[in-house]
């Protein structure tokens, strides 16, 4: 099959099934353009530049994850990416205005830098990062804690460093990094929250 010549459905069934890097590579060309215009839609004025830069850097990923869940007799690819931008976006928002304690790393050191905390949000702000630092060096898979040091700590600029950078350094693709590094942390914030021991 001629890749550029595939519909978006072919696309996604290829990726979906096969894995395609290339299929991947052409619905993240042809809907890149949708995905900004949904992030400027109900993005701007909302986030903070941190998190804007998160969902650019995000968006390989999201493309390949509409891929994965698209079922072409509800809708077009582009509509359904479309949707899942503008619910990912809300879905952030809502979070965002609930002010969380820990809502990602980024986050937290915006608000360490931002702001000057109560001794109550101090000593919050000191217990968490402490339970997660324990958390990313004794958990199982090693892939994690190199992950998340490469990504919070291992740029001199005392920036986050790319995806791209990181996936580079750990031998995997982005999505890869980005999939291992959300699905931890939703088991870090878990823990925080429940105060509870989670089986890695």
């Amino acid at each position: 099959m001629e890749i550029k010549q595939a519909s978006d459905q072919e696309l996604a069934f290829l990726v979906k099934e096969n894995a395609d890097s290339n299929a991947l590579q052409e619905l993240i060309t042809r809907h890149s353009g949708i995905y900004m215009d949904m992030l400027k839609s109900y993005g701007a004025g909302n986030f903070n530049q941190n998190q804007l830069s998160e969902f650019i850097e995000q968006k390989d990923f999201v493309i390949y994850e509409a891929a994965t869940e698209f079922d072409p007799e509800r809708s077009k690819f582009s509509t359904f990416l479309a949707n899942k931008t503008k619910y990912m976006c809300l879905s952030e928002k809502t979070r965002f205005q609930k002010n969380s304690k820990i809502v990602s790393l980024d986050d937290v050191e915006c608000y360490q830098k931002d702001t000057r905390p109560s001794p109550d949000e101090d000593y919050i702000y000191k217990d968490s990062m402490h339970k997660i630092m324990d958390m990313i060096k004794n958990h199982k898979d090693k892939r994690v804690e190199k992950i998340f040091q490469l990504r919070y700590f291992g740029n001199k600029a005392k920036k986050v460093l790319p995806w791209k950078e990181v996936a580079a350094q750990v031998g995997l693709s982005a999505p890869s990094c980005i999939n291992i590094h959300d699905k931890t942390l939703e088991l870090f914030k878990t823990r925080i929250k429940n105060e509870q021991t989670i089986e890695f």
